[in-house]
């Protein structure tokens, strides 16, 4: 066994920099967060090619005076804590003397800083965390900390960065959430010299949603607010129910004037939803909480993003209670109908209804699942053929026989008698099955064709989604989405898929942001055309309460029966359910 030895004080630092420097992102929180705390008014952020070769961060807060600037590279050096009682009251963002020094560690970092009664400032140039060059500096009062070549000297690191536009897509994500913390300071961010991000200042939530999501997404959002005594105060904006993502990273949580992640307050926001979203679809909420300082413990983790809350179970019903009264305070209801879908994008009020065409038939006979229905997908040995996640259907298996349709029940679903039973398709399901099959057909090709649009559709996005979808531009393009990125923010749909209903092209834009975003999520890109076809025909099929004619349930079977697989929509939910003749006598007691 090797002998232990202490290790050298750069490669210690190096390590310890793992912990609070993961990626670009990590840097402008620290630098930012050290901002705050000293007071600043206004905040820029400045990066290059994601923040991998250069972040700038400039402040006019307090600034340090010269022995400061010096300490404040040496780590566990703060001015925030004293001692250990004062780790029960965090009031700061920061307090552990971390972020400097390990920044300094893993790149080529600069330094700049001056107080407000100092005739000049300090400047302080340090390498893989050692102190290179020094002396007075001319700089307004504040502070300016300049990072470069980040990871140049951990290259084990650096090789896990994703693109540049990805990294700074989760810089501007950061910087938004920060802002959104403190909405009395104004902040800027600038990527590759292009200004993405303003947030104005005045100190509203509202003007800071604006202002990254728009305007027209602001005014979808609610007021919340509950008090719950002396120790918890619930401020924040929350979504219409027809304001929906399909993933939760839209539900912001601050507490304390700090961005953190807590899948507990997560969860009650999406609890006070219950019944309001369809299954899989999560709101756009940011709520800020207020709680008094010992009920909260900040010192989890170096990157300070996981928190613990004192009286857990308070918080989540006291934040669901506060979302719920903003829901039923503006008369949201939702008709019963409606709660009946159970897949993405199935509330008839979210989505315009998609005109359907069945040819009439002759006959009433209707050969429900024949002994070899015709394939409507290509075969399996064609490039881009996507498998199916549900169960393929055997055409070598029992077969069904002929059955004839006898009427809709409730108006969703269709009774179809044979002679072996009873026969109820879920038409909802059916048609998705339906649908989905002859979209991922389109979307199948190595190439796939395009329907140009009569009329374009803006598609306003953040610059983090921009950025995911410019990273996927060709992808996209090769399923037949013609996309033109007007501005850094604002996306031209052009294009569909073919056979793809045209008046959706924000919506599958934004399904597929939300897919692509998911946390821990690198998708393929048979999952990709899966989802996609997948959530296209569930948004076109017809809903549950829709009225058919006789003609049009009949051509709807007629559909299923040729299908791939006519035993499940693409979620996996059965399109059919038999009751059996003996079933039927047994449920009446006649054997």
């Amino acid at each position: 066994m090797p002998k232990i030895v202490i290790l050298d004080e750069t490669t210690a630092n190096q390590i310890a920099a793992g912990e609070v420097v993961e990626r670009p992102a990590s840097v402008v929180k620290e630098l930012v967060e050290n901002s705050l705390d000293a007071g600043a008014s206004t905040i820029s952020v400045e990066i290059e090619q994601g923040g991998l070769t250069r972040i700038v961060v400039r402040d006019n807060g307090c600034g340090m005076d010269e022995e400061d600037a010096q300490l404040a590279l040496l780590r566990h050096a703060t001015s925030k804590i004293r001692g250990p009682a004062d780790l029960s009251r965090i009031t700061t963002l920061g307090f552990r003397g971390e972020a400097l020094p390990s920044i300094a560690a893993v790149s080529k970092l600069t330094l700049k800083t001056r107080t407000a009664t100092a005739d000049r400032g300090t400047f302080m140039e340090v390498e893989g965390g050692k102190v290179i060059n020094s002396g007075p500096a001319a700089l307004a009062p504040g502070t300016i900390v300049t990072v470069e070549n980040l990871f140049y000297n951990t290259p084990a690191r650096k090789k896990y960065m994703k693109s540049p536009g990805t990294e700074g897509g989760v810089v501007g994500d950061y910087v938004f959430r920060l802002a959104l913390a403190r909405p009395e300071v104004a902040m800027r961010f600038t990527h590759n010299r292009r200004q993405v991000f303003a947030s104005p200042g005045t100190g509203k939530l509202l003007d800071v949603i604006a202002s990254f999501y728009g305007s027209e997404l602001a005014r979808e959002m609610l007021p919340v607010e509950e008090n719950s005594g002396d120790w918890l105060l619930i401020r924040g904006y929350t979504g219409r129910p027809t304001l929906h993502r399909s993933n939760r990273r839209q539900v912001t949580v601050l507490i304390n004037g700090r961005y953190v992640y807590s899948p507990l307050v997560t969860m009650a926001v999406c609890e006070a939803y219950h019944t309001l979203l369809p299954a899989g679809r999560y709101p756009v909420a940011v709520i800020s909480l207020s709680v008094a300082p010992e009920l909260l413990d900040v010192n989890v983790h170096p990157a300070k993003l996981e928190v613990r809350l004192a009286r857990e179970r308070e918080v989540s019903e006291a934040v669901t209670r506060a979302v719920r009264k903003a829901l039923v305070g503006n008369r949201l209801v939702i008709p019963g109908a409606v709660l009946r879908e159970h897949g993405p994008g199935s509330r008839e009020e979210s989505l315009p209804r998609v005109p359907r065409f069945f040819p009439p038939e002759a006959g009433r006979q209707q050969v429900l699942f024949p002994d070899h229905p015709p394939h409507s997908l290509p075969p399996a040995g064609r490039k881009g053929y996507v498998a199916e996640a549900a169960p393929v259907y055997d055409h070598t298996g029992p077969s069904f026989p002929a059955v004839e349709y006898v009427g809709q029940l409730m108006p969703t679903y269709l009774l179809a008698a044979g002679p072996d039973g009873l026969y109820i398709v879920d038409q909802h399901a059916a048609h998705e099955r339906v649908l989905y099959e002859k979209y991922l057909a389109a979307l199948a090709g190595p190439g796939a064709a395009s329907q140009m649009l009569a009329l374009p559709v803006n598609v306003f996005l953040t610059h983090r989604e921009a950025r995911l979808l410019e990273a996927h531009r060709e992808f996209l393009a090769s399923l037949g989405f013609v996309l033109d990125f007007f501005s850094q923010d604002t996306v031209v749909v052009r294009g569909l898929p073919p056979d793809f209903p045209p008046g959706e092209g924000e919506s599958y834009l934004r399904d597929i942001i939300g897919y692509l975003d998911e946390p821990g999520r690198s998708p393929s890109r048979e999952d990709l055309v899966h989802h996609l076809a997948a959530q296209a025909a569930c948004r076109a099929a017809i809903k549950a309460g829709e009225g058919l004619s006789g003609e049009e349930a009949r051509s709807l079977l007629e559909q299923l029966a040729a299908a791939g697989n006519p035993f499940t929509c693409p979620h996996g939910r059965p399109t059919i359910i038999h009751v059996s003749h003996q079933e039927l006598a047994q449920r009446f007691k006649r054997c």
